[in-house]
């Protein structure tokens, strides 16, 4: 076999429509689980000729594209096949071919429509009947190929290759893995386009990146549908998602090197004294010569999305395999990260004439995996002419150039490490003191001490009493007694400071957070339960209804019958939607979700508090207006903290108006209340953990504990969003505003 995997075989042919001049190329499949399944690829490109199927596309390394410059003949593009073998690509996947391919007349071509046609042929390759003949010599004399000319019906240029019956029955598995390894074809967007102002306040070095090589450019979109349709994206937010930015331009023709090094606005807000870097060298006369360009996005104490973890290699606009794989540590990444120790990165100290970033010899602790990068590799023909693929196409064949490139994309890894570190150093020692707190707070607790808020008490009482007994003893003449009561009261002032921290420590949140969660499951079980009650005792309200003679208590008992059985749906539904969003299904990816539909299931859970107040809502969101990917579970927090505060806040008979909308590269959801008003100048401070301003206890919202906005922001920052409060408009007194990047 000429490939080894299904994606490789279905990128050749691809590949093939690319060399043709296609702007589209779509990829069906139909009932590729079953035995008569089938997989249809369908471009717009310039077609073939016979004399082109012929010498082309029945013909191994054929070389057809060795002239000219090697460059397409519309749009000017670097051919990307190279040995012929692409064209038998369809081998891999299924035992029939058929073609039908509609051939370019040399007109001019129309931007919308395409390439005009004349020419036409319909073909079939069979290949269990070629692999029946004793030489290739005998296909000519049988029917394991068949080709006849067709006219072009009127119809503009392109081919379709129908590929039937396919040679194994697609499982899901064998579905899943294909979509992960061509989700990331060509390369995604954020990797080659220009940075948001909204991800970094450094100056990028590069706006958009260069990935093919074409005179006339026109644009190469790749389209999947039916059984091999991909999922919806899992990226939350791209670049705003990124805590460092890698940049590589590697000019063959100048022979200059630049790499940028720069945090993200989110890096920059936790560390202030965060930077960037720029390294800009002329190149060695030894080193090859080779030119690429690169985009690395780092997640810091966290990873990627499984299908995008990892940096890739593309060459002219497509992924070449295996390098960056979940396997493939081809940068070497995972391998540093399990040997990780106190030590000055080696290739940063090997080269201290460049002026580098001061180093520390504990900043290799800070090395990370493949989990924790998402970049591109962009090669060119031009820019890289010397390098080769083996016969496979996965991998390309050692050298100097692929050496070279390697070494350099490690290196601006490692430069990001050590900034990182730099960042983070400081941070981390008040850390360590924070941990050393918690375990002092846990080895409090396991020994059955009092809590923290009573020890505190106590320390306050002890220390007064100190002071005033120390003040008897100055006023008596008694120095020794009065010094050994400042010496205790000191102690007492010391550990009362740790205990302070401790009470406002992200450890004590956690642990709140945490034992609600725990009571989550029981608490849908609960509800459950309740709901069947209700509906019973509506039952048996219905039938005592029917026995009692008096008609006005009939009346009235099935009323309050209706009213339990209103009241069972409402336990029900509700029941059915906590376990929905928060369920296995609700977690195991992100997923666009229409936002109206949320608001107002979520007000549900709020319908007796609205209806005691009076309450007025207005939704002023589009019904198509979706969410950008997020967890069911975690928009559902965010919507609940936020409309359950307007609520509380809104006084009697009060309104809120909830609003969503799309623009500027971003999706916003503003939230607003009459009743309280909360200046957004001062505002900050109510996203601090356990600050709540209601000191009464609502029937139906409770008193508060100071965490929802706590919470919610640390769900805004996982997506690089904002949330923060503005100014309301006329007639409310209040309103809160989240922004999520558009995705």
């Amino acid at each position: 076999m000429l490939v080894g995997r299904e994606s490789t075989a279905l990128v050749e042919l691809i590949k093939n429509a690319y060399d043709a001049d296609a702007t589209k190329v779509t990829i069906l499949g139909e009932g590729i689980a079953k035995p008569d399944g089938r997989i249809i690829v369908t471009d717009n490109g310039m077609g073939m000729t016979e004399a082109e199927f012929t010498s082309g596309f029945l013909r191994i390394a054929g070389r057809s594209k060795l002239g000219a410059d090697r460059r397409s003949p519309w749009f000017q593009r670097r051919y990307t096949g190279e040995k012929g073998v692409g064209r038998l690509a369809a081998h891999k996947l299924a035992r029939v071919i058929k073609i039908s391919s509609r051939r370019w007349d040399g007109k001019e071509r129309d931007p919308i429509a395409g390439f005009p046609a004349d020419e036409a042929l319909d073909a079939t390759i069979n290949w269990d009947k070629i692999e029946a003949l004793d030489t290739i010599d005998e296909i000519d004399r049988s029917d394991a190929v068949t080709l006849k000319s067709i006219t072009s019906g009127g119809k503009n240029a392109g081919t379709t290759l129908t590929l039937s019956p396919l040679r194994k029955q697609w499982t899901e598995r064998d579905r899943e893995q294909f979509i992960d390894e061509v989700a990331t074809l060509t390369p995604p967007e954020v990797l080659v386009g220009s940075l948001r102002p909204t991800v970094t306040t450094a100056q990028p070095l590069l706006d958009k990146l260069r990935v093919r090589d074409e005179l006339r450019p026109g644009g190469f979109e790749v389209s999947y549908v039916s059984d091999l349709a991909l999922s919806e994206s899992e990226l939350p937010a791209e670049a705003e998602s990124a805590s460092w930015i890698i940049e590589i331009d590697c000019d063959k023709d100048n022979r200059r090197l630049r790499i940028s090094v720069m945090p993200t606005r989110k890096t920059q807000a936790e560390f202030s004294n965060a930077e960037p870097f720029v390294l800009d060298r002329k190149l060695e006369k030894t080193d090859p010569a080779v030119g690429f360009q690169a985009r690395l996005l780092q997640m810091s104490n966290a990873q990627w999305p499984k299908r995008y973890q990892g940096v890739r290699v593309y060459f002219e606009g497509f992924r070449v395999l295996p390098y960056g794989d979940a396997r493939d540590d081809w940068l070497q990444l995972d391998r540093d990260y399990r040997s990780r120790g106190h030590s000055e990165l080696g290739r940063l100290r090997r080269r201290t004439s460049w002026d580098l970033p001061v180093g520390n010899e504990k900043e290799m602790l800070a090395v990370q995996g493949n989990t924790a990068f998402f970049g591109a590799v962009l090669l060119t023909r031009s820019g890289a002419d010397e390098l080769e693929m083996l016969v496979n196409r996965e991998g390309f064949i050692p050298s100097e150039q692929f050496d070279f490139i390697t070494e350099t994309v490690r290196l601006a890894i490692d430069l990001q490490v050590r900034l990182r570190y730099a960042a983070t150093s400081e941070v981390k020692q008040a850390r360590q003191i924070t941990r050393d707190r918690q375990q002092r707070a846990a080895q409090r607790a396991a020994s059955g001490q009092a809590p923290t808020a009573y020890n505190l008490r106590e320390l306050h009482e002890g220390a007064r009493q100190s002071l005033n007994n120390a003040r008897l003893a100055i006023s008596t003449g008694r120095a020794d007694e009065a010094e050994a009561e400042l010496v205790q009261l000191e102690e007492n002032l010391h550990s009362a400071a740790e205990l302070g921290d401790e009470v406002i420590s992200e450890a004590t949140m956690f642990r709140v957070v945490a034992s609600l969660g725990l009571e989550h499951a029981a608490f849908i079980h609960e509800v459950r339960s309740l709901s069947l009650s209700a509906q019973a005792l509506g039952d048996a309200l219905e039938t005592i209804a029917r026995e009692v003679t008096d008609d006005a208590a009939t009346k009235r008992l099935r009323a309050i019958a209706a009213d339990a059985r209103h009241l069972r749906e409402r336990l029900r539904r509700n029941a059915i939607y906590l376990a929905d969003v928060t369920g296995i299904e609700g977690r195991r990816r992100r997923s666009r979700q229409a936002l109206r539909e949320r608001v107002e299931r979520v007000l549900g859970f709020f319908e007796n508090a609205m209806a005691r107040r009076g309450a007025t809502v207005d939704i002023d969101i589009p019904t198509n207006l979706q969410t950008p990917p997020l967890f069911p579970a975690e928009l559902v927090a965010i919507l609940s903290n936020l409309l359950s505060n307007a609520i509380k806040f809104m006084g009697d008979k009060g309104r809120i108006r909830v609003a969503g909308e799309t623009g500027d590269g971003s999706f916003r959801l503003r939230i607003e209340n009459t009743g309280d008003k909360v200046d957004p100048q001062n505002s900050d401070r109510w996203f601090e953990p356990f600050r709540s301003t209601t000191t009464s206890i609502d029937e139906a919202l409770g008193q508060g504990m100071g965490l929802g906005l706590t919470i919610t922001r640390s769900l805004v920052d996982e997506y690089g969003g904002t949330i923060r409060f503005v100014s309301p408009s006329v007639g409310y007194a209040t309103a809160i505003e989240v922004e999520f990047p558009r995705t």
